[in-house]
């Protein structure tokens, strides 16, 4: 199956692949979608079709440098399938969703249908600090025009496609916008899952670690029942940093040891800092390097995060009830539940 990839970093995507033909060796097609000037500097390894960001891009490839990172995917994976090169059915993933454990095809297609995973549903997203949340609302308003459900499937890990039924998700919301601040991962699946129900089950829940970045860097609405992919951060891996000492390469003799080793050190700052317990020896986006920081949460705790982390675990509970109450209703609506 293929596997397409927007990308501008070259040794991210080099490794990455690594750790896919490592854990998903049913993949045996990759498509990049990359900067004309860096395509020399990717050496993967291996055969690669490459687009270029004009060539995807199309009569928008002038405006590619004064888009946000958010709506620049959007713009490059709607012409990335109008390319020719895309096949019927594939994997869409970026370059830093990387497996940690063997992933088989029945985690994406099963019985002729398509898994779904989700993270969220956009109409409880309030967060608003960046392009990519700007996106989720934007999203959430066209889906919701359009009345559709309104499930968040950025759930950062590779996802199976359909390329028409997303080009034709494309063509719905472009009848209502010419925006490009859109999340296509989560068009395409409320989309098709209106269109073509015959063609995906039941969503599932994500399998992401490091989505977010920080455990408890803003609540669930629903929490990972395994993790499955990583969602790669360098700067996780520097000194001082929550995986530091541990390589981002494969080792094919240790990886698995690795990646368990990860997987603990998530999951005991996630219990840490659900109690407010922010550890001064790993950086965290609540104290960094900053003493003022630190004497902040000590002493001041100001109102916003005492709004924000405080009781956290009881609103990332009544938060993922939310979500599982949500989840019934729409089943007993639409008699889904495969």
């Amino acid at each position: 199956m293929q596997i397409a990839y927007i990308s501008n970093r070259p040794e991210v995507l080099r490794e990455t692949l690594v750790h896919v033909e490592h854990f998903m060796p049913w993949v045996d097609d990759v498509l990049v979608v990359a900067p004309a000037a860096s395509i020399p500097s990717f050496v993967l390894g291996r055969s690669v079709t490459f687009i270029s960001d004009d060539e995807a891009a199309g009569d928008l490839a002038p405006e590619l440098p004064r888009l946000d990172h958010s709506s620049c995917n959007y713009v490059l994976r709607r012409g990335m399938i109008k390319s020719g090169a895309v096949a019927e059915q594939f994997v869409m993933s970026d370059d830093d969703y990387r497996p940690i454990k063997p992933v088989p095809l029945d985690v994406f297609v099963e019985d002729g249908r398509h898994h779904c995973y989700y993270s969220y549903d956009l109409a409880a997203w309030r967060r608003a600090e960046t392009d990519f949340d700007n996106c989720q609302r934007v999203t959430y308003q066209a889906l919701r025009y359009l009345g559709y459900s309104h499930l968040s499937f950025a759930a950062h890990m590779p996802q199976v496609i359909d390329r028409q039924v997303l080009a034709d998700a494309f063509d719905a919301v472009a009848a209502i916008t010419d925006s490009n601040a859109l999340c296509e991962w989560s068009l395409y699946f409320n989309y098709g899952r209106r269109h073509r129900p015959d063609l995906f089950h039941a969503p599932r829940v994500f399998r992401t670690m490091c989505w977010p970045e920080y455990p408890n860097e803003w609540p669930y609405w629903v929490r990972p029942e395994e993790y499955t992919f990583e969602n790669f951060y360098p700067s996780l891996y520097e000194p001082g940093q929550l995986f530091q000492g541990l390589t981002t390469a494969l080792d094919a003799d240790t990886v698995e040891r690795t990646n368990f080793e990860k997987i603990l050190r998530w999951s005991q700052l996630e219990v840490r800092t659900a109690k407010l317990d922010f550890p001064t020896d790993v950086g965290t986006p609540w104290l960094k390097d900053s003493w003022s920081r630190r004497a902040f949460f000590r002493l001041a705790r100001s109102l916003r995060k005492v709004y924000d982390y405080v009781a956290l675990e009881d609103r990332v509970r009544l938060n993922e009830l939310a979500g599982a109450v949500d989840r019934l209703e729409h089943e007993a609506e639409t008699g889904s539940g495969s």
